[in-house]
């Protein structure tokens, strides 16, 4: 492999990739983490047993191995991520369940839970981790059925506007028309017919 060829991968993916690899102070370049992720990602097909398993909190994925984190009154509480259960105290909960637990009522989850997702250096809010997904899903390409209902959608109204167009320019027309008629000039602009 060329690794001084980069070329081959998007140009955002490969920017996430050099975040990422500053972000966790990692010492591999992008051409290293490349290959290292290549190797892995065949080692993992192999296996294929393996499902990947994680804890679904409504639109976000935790997946196993996640910490999760709760501050509260001086105290810090922790709670795991293991197969595709959030364990606190030795027992399933929700993130919901964790806060009611920890502080009682009034409490919100994703403001006050801090999540440690695997393979990272930093704990980030969980309100904030939803955030910056729904902005990567955001800029993810729309379907085809969008594309095509978009352009249906702007071509109506391209159509919509040329018949108001038409419809003025024929009223300007018919206006003008009739301005020309007889019974619309005085007789002294009427012209005799001489042939």
């Amino acid at each position: 492999m060329n690794a001084t060829r980069d070329d081959f991968i998007p140009p955002h993916t490969l920017q996430q990739l050099r975040d990422f690899l500053y972000r966790s102070g990692s010492t591999w370049s992008p051409q290293e983490a490349i290959a290292g992720a290549v190797t892995e990602w065949i080692a993992r097909q192999r296996a294929a047993g393996a499902s990947i398993r994680g804890y679904q909190w409504k639109q976000l994925f935790l997946p196993e191995g996640t910490d999760v984190r709760m501050i509260c009154d001086g105290k810090t509480h922790y709670a795991k991520v293991i197969g595709d259960k959030l364990i606190f105290r030795q027992r399933p909960t929700s993130p919901r369940g964790m806060t009611l637990a920890i502080a009682g009522d009034g409490r919100n989850a994703w403001r006050d839970l801090w999540l440690l997702l695997p393979d990272e250096r930093y704990w980030i809010n969980a309100a904030r981790l939803r955030a910056q997904q729904n902005q990567q899903l955001d800029k993810l390409p729309a379907s085809p059925a969008d594309a095509l209902t978009s352009a249906a959608k702007a071509m109506s109204q391209a159509l919509h506007a040329a018949v108001v167009l038409i419809d003025h320019v024929d009223h300007q027309s018919t206006t003008v028309m009739e301005r020309r008629l007889p019974k619309n000039r005085r007789e002294y602009d009427l012209l005799e017919d001489i042939h």
